[in-house]
């Protein structure tokens, strides 16, 4: 089950803000992982991938050079530069009257945004690392990247005058549905010491922090955080089957699954002793058992969401969502202010990965609509899908759900994921009124970044929205940093939503990176938030992001 850490929380919480236990020791083999000594988003440097030159693509479409020889990705000039920023792109198409900003501005919700977080367990027996379009040079090092995350914007919110509202994750918070895999994550936003160790206790590279496998500091997000379903979480590595007995019973088993059509082709798994971390596809060959692989059910994840610990109590789901199997909830994310946040369930534990809606939970949606106009409140929809995601054989359409959400005119944002870049969509059927849908990129894959967004009331009548992106802020010498090349090198060869051309995904990749997105509110909203007297007069964005 590998190694057990006994941490003293009381001394680390002093410093992290984690929790606290009497009982706890924090061994001085447990290291930290460390940052850039100066704080940026990409309005100051961004990671811009490499692309390969004609003689190292042709090695790649002869077959001489494969995904799997990730030792070779430097030597053939795969990976990520640090260039030049970019700024904001202001967006006026819901505010076509906009011309200036007010004079007395109010800053409504500071709010960092995560998808696709996708916590891997190398070692797990159902892994399907055997499929190059799905295996990733660095998901061993997915942990430290998630907590390089969550470590960067708890810098930045420690810089900032107040820390972030709330944080909210898009969806696909663990890769193949495992229990250790939530557990990291869990760990990593509130705090503690992370052993992503499975199995036996493995130390590929003798020493404390130096590789995969060694157990490490999380600081927590010190914020309320929120999360969304995504297909990684109930389905078998997000789409390739159900999470049925016996995927649960192999999971725990010693011996690479190849039970099903997809493991049989596309099995494979990390040898959690090898420095190298190299793939097994042999199915001979054992990986040490471990209970804690245990893929949950979907009663399993609601119930470990809500007993996670942290704030707030519960992270929106009620004892009753749990019993009831339901993983869609609204909340109130800045307390006494009148933002709705609703997050939607977006999954199909039938098996399809793509996106789903029961009239249920619609019929749930429009209720939940009718009480915030009702109230006079702004809005945020979050789904792990974005609606041209959904399937076609999703009970109730996306064109069905994009209009009930264009009908209520105080929706203004649909935060999603599942999609592994940054996507802005102006979701509209007359061109006026409407909402804005970003996708957030994924944290597992290239370009690894997180959303800061920022929500200011004008006071004349407009709204502005930031959007900044953050890359993980991780030292050179870090494992999150070497992960962060990898994943640029494995974007060249492809992936499951990407063709190789690094050229062109970049290119589109800064198209909606960084955005201030005007809207206009309606009267009696804006009427509302004007009653509210004490939101913060700083702008973040302005007075601490841009000045990094």
């Amino acid at each position: 089950m590998g190694r057990i850490f006994y941490i003293v929380l009381a001394a680390v919480s002093l410093q992290f803000g984690c929790s606290s236990s009497d009982s706890d020791i924090v061994p001085s083999s447990v290291s930290e992982y460390g940052l850039t000594e100066k704080p940026y988003t990409s309005l100051q440097q961004v990671w811009v991938p490499n692309e390969p030159s004609p003689e190292v693509r042709a090695k790649m479409d002869d077959g001489t050079f494969t995904v799997y020889q990730h030792q070779q990705y430097v030597g053939n000039g795969l990976g990520a530069r640090l260039e030049n920023g970019l700024p904001w792109v202001e967006h006026v198409e819901l505010a076509p009257s906009f011309t200036s900003q007010g004079t007395q501005r109010s800053s409504l919700a500071y709010i960092l945004v995560i998808a696709d977080p996708q916590i891997i367990d190398e070692e797990s027996p159902i892994r399907m690392d055997g499929y190059a379009k799905v295996y990733r040079p660095g998901g061993q090092l997915t942990p430290q990247v998630f907590e390089a995350h969550i470590r960067t914007a708890r810098r930045i919110s420690d810089k900032s005058s107040r820390p972030f509202d709330f944080t909210i994750i898009a969806g696909d918070l663990t890769d193949t549905s495992q229990k250790n895999e939530l557990d990291w994550m869990i760990t990593a936003l509130n705090g503690g010491v992370i052993d992503p160790d499975s199995g036996v206790d493995d130390d590929p590279v003798p020493g404390p922090g130096n590789d995969y496998n060694d157990p490490f500091i999380a600081v927590g997000i010190d914020s309320p955080w929120y999360a969304a379903l995504g297909n990684h979480d109930v389905l078998h590595v997000g789409g390739f089957g159900l999470i049925d007995s016996e995927l649960r019973e192999a999971a725990q088993g010693d011996h690479l699954f190849t039970d099903s059509n997809f493991s049989k082709i596309w099995g494979g798994y990390v040898a959690g002793n090898t420095a190298d971390h190299r793939v097994i596809f042999d199915p001979a060959v054992i990986t040490p058992s471990d209970p804690d692989r245990l893929p949950l059910n979907e009663a399993e994840l609601l119930k470990t969401l809500h007993d996670a610990g942290g704030a707030p109590a519960g992270h929106g789901l009620s004892l009753e969502d749990v019993a009831a199997h339901r993983g869609y909830y609204s909340v109130y994310p800045v307390a006494g202010k009148p933002i709705k946040m609703i997050v939607l369930d977006s999954t199909d534990a039938a098996g399809n990965s793509l996106g789903s809606m029961d009239q249920i939970q619609f019929a749930w949606l429009h209720e939940e609509l009718i009480s915030a106009a009702d109230r006079h409140e702004l809005v945020i929809v979050v789904s792990h899908h974005r609606l041209r995601d959904f399937a076609k054989k999703s009970e109730v359409s996306a064109a069905s759900i994009r209009n009930l959400l264009v009908s209520s005119n105080n929706v203004i944002l649909h935060l999603t994921g599942h999609g592994h870049r940054d996507r802005k969509t102006l979701q509209t059927v007359n061109g006026e009124d409407g909402f804005w849908e970003l996708m957030t990129t994924s944290t597992i894959d290239f370009p690894m970044q997180s959303r800061i967004l920022e929500l200011v009331d004008e006071h004349n009548g407009y709204l502005s929205i930031y959007v900044t992106n953050v890359g993980h802020n991780s030292a050179a010498a870090t494992l999150a940093s070497k992960a962060r090349q990898l994943a640029a090198g494995k974007l060249a060869f492809g992936t499951t939503f990407f063709d190789g051309d690094t050229v062109t995904f970049w290119a589109r990749e800064v198209q909606a990176q960084n955005l201030l997105l005007r809207v206009a509110l309606p009267v009696d909203v804006s009427r509302n938030l004007a009653t509210i007297s004490d939101w913060p007069k700083t702008i973040e964005s302005v007075h601490t992001l841009s000045h990094f």
